[in-house]
């Protein structure tokens, strides 16, 4: 099987002792989506962060699409980095530029033009189901619709894995559903996913067992302030 992500005894403590992740192992398959559910400062973000280098453990090992980021030098660690798709709590929307506008704008930062900027974008826009709302301001988008094209966002250019970290937060049960049949399309199109939430019941109402019980690569992994489960 192949993993795009493998967390092995991951262990983070604050400059304060305070300890947030301990022993925390699991992996996310190429053809995975998986959960991370817990109550706010359980380490939900601070995981997405560690998986990405923005922060550093005190023990355990991540491996990041077969690569432990921890020994690649910067270079390599920003190369590697352009293949993992990446949607903040609070992503950055410019309000003043249309839905496009914003995809293509994060796309030439990237140093993408032509034919090939083009192919991105629309890739973004029908897996974040924005197709036909490419002209609409961002400002002018309804809630789910930014949520959305903050995964578009994520999804620009083209990654073999993406981390969301707590999309479904303050949205009620039915948008929720709607949000996560977008992410379920983004995996069926051969995206591994990684997601957090806040929400306890949301993996479970989907279909989601519990790390240890799911037969498949789908599954969530549970946290609590300070210890992992």
């Amino acid at each position: 099987m192949r993993i795009a992500i493998q967390v092995s005894e991951l262990r983070f403590a604050t400059e304060d002792g305070v300890l947030v992740l301990d022993n925390l192992s699991f992996g996310v398959p190429r053809d995975g989506f998986v959960f991370v559910v817990g109550p706010p400062s359980s380490g939900k973000t601070l995981l997405l962060k560690l998986i990405l280098r923005e922060a550093e453990p005190n023990g355990g090992q991540i491996l990041l699409l077969g690569r432990n980021m921890a020994r690649l030098s910067p270079r390599k660690a920003r190369d590697l980095r352009r293949r993992v798709g990446y949607v903040p709590e609070a992503p950055a929307i410019l309000g003043g530029r249309t839905v496009a506008g914003n995809l293509l704008f994060k796309l030439r930062a990237l140093g993408y033009d032509g034919e090939e900027l083009q192919e991105h974008a629309e890739r973004a826009l029908e897996l974040a189901r924005l197709q036909g709302r490419e002209d609409v301001l961002a400002a002018d988008l309804d809630e789910i619709e930014r949520r959305k094209l903050a995964l578009a966002l994520g999804l620009c250019p083209d990654p073999i894995v993406l981390l969301c970290d707590d999309p479904f937060r303050d949205l009620p049960p039915l948008l929720q559903d709607q949000l996560m049949d977008v992410l379920g399309g983004i995996h069926h199109a051969g995206v591994a996913i990684l997601a957090t939430t806040r929400e306890a019941g949301l993996p479970r109402r989907h279909g989601f067992l519990p790390k240890g019980q799911a037969d498949s690569p789908c599954y969530f992994v549970a946290l609590r302030p300070g210890v992992t489960t």
